[in-house]
């Protein structure tokens, strides 16, 4: 990722699919191998990313936009990693 890239407003499901794809490919992980570490299966990954949402994550989204929550997604440095 550049440092341009390194962060973006999230205003649905969409935009988090697509940094979360970005973020995957910046550390050289397949949706399969990410989905491993994470006890997923590959098809919620590849739904996460393309934007899919599902009834939690579409009404969270309303919640933010009815409450005025700004959502900032920003990619960790190295040494940030929890």
């Amino acid at each position: 990722m550049t440092t341009t890239d390194r962060w973006t407003h999230a205003r649905g499901p969409r935009d988090l699919g697509r940094y979360v794809r970005q973020a995957r490919k910046h550390h050289g992980l397949s949706q399969a191998a990410l989905a491993d570490e994470l006890g997923l299966t590959r098809q919620y990954v590849s739904e996460v990313e393309s934007g899919v949402g599902n009834l939690y994550i579409t009404r969270l989204f309303e919640m933010f936009d009815e409450l005025g929550i700004e959502v900032r997604l920003e990619q960790r440095g190295s040494d940030d990693r929890a």
